[in-house]
């Protein structure tokens, strides 16, 4: 045990008072080092339990930062292990295990309350029309040729985009709307 090592270093070197305060000197060194170790050492594990957090709530989908959590976790637990024994190594993986299951079912928690939850509803829709100018039957003009889109006239004297349905249809021609699909106007030559 190095604990015991540096005590017997500060008994042997009680008579020297240099001596004496090197000793003491070092033995606080030491229990700082030690203490600094075994706070990394817990800081690594919360990291780890906050990127496993991270993964399942917020970032979900990327699986990196659970992987990154779940290494940092059994890194942390490791160093744990060889640097305080079984007893600190056991009461560490205790408790991350239980962080991250705390962690885990309050996360759940949350999203069940809908508290993180757009509520709004989108009614609206995009590209609709409520009211076509145009209605299958009506006839108008081809004002350029069809091979097979054009422009054509109808009532209104608006030029409009036009589809035949594959023939061609020449200038001036008379037409008629067949069908309307995905707001494409079709028609064919009207022959009277």
């Amino acid at each position: 045990m190095p604990y015991s090592g540096v005590a017997l270093c500060c008994v042997l070197t009680w008579p020297c008072n240099q001596a004496f305060a090197v000793s003491i000197t070092c033995t606080l060194k030491f229990l700082y080092i030690r203490c600094m170790a075994f706070s990394i050492i817990v800081i690594i594990i919360l990291v780890g339990i906050l990127l496993i957090f991270l993964e399942m709530f917020v970032i979900a989908g990327t699986a990196l930062l659970g992987i990154l959590g779940g290494v940092a976790i059994v890194a942390g637990v490791a160093l744990m292990y060889n640097g305080y024994g079984n007893k600190w190594g056991n009461i560490s993986a205790a408790l991350a295990g239980a962080s991250v299951f705390i962690a885990v079912a309050a996360g759940f928690k949350v999203i069940q309350s809908n508290k993180l939850a757009m509520k709004a509803e989108i009614k609206s829709k995009v590209n609709t029309f409520n009211h076509h100018p145009y209605q299958p039957g009506q006839k108008g003009r081809a004002v350029s040729e069809l091979r097979p889109n054009g422009k054509a006239i109808f009532a209104d004297s608006n030029k409009i985009d036009v589809y035949s349905e594959g023939e061609y249809i020449e200038r001036g021609s008379e037409i008629e709307i067949v069908k309307i699909t995905h707001n494409k106007i079709f028609v064919k030559q009207f022959k009277t």
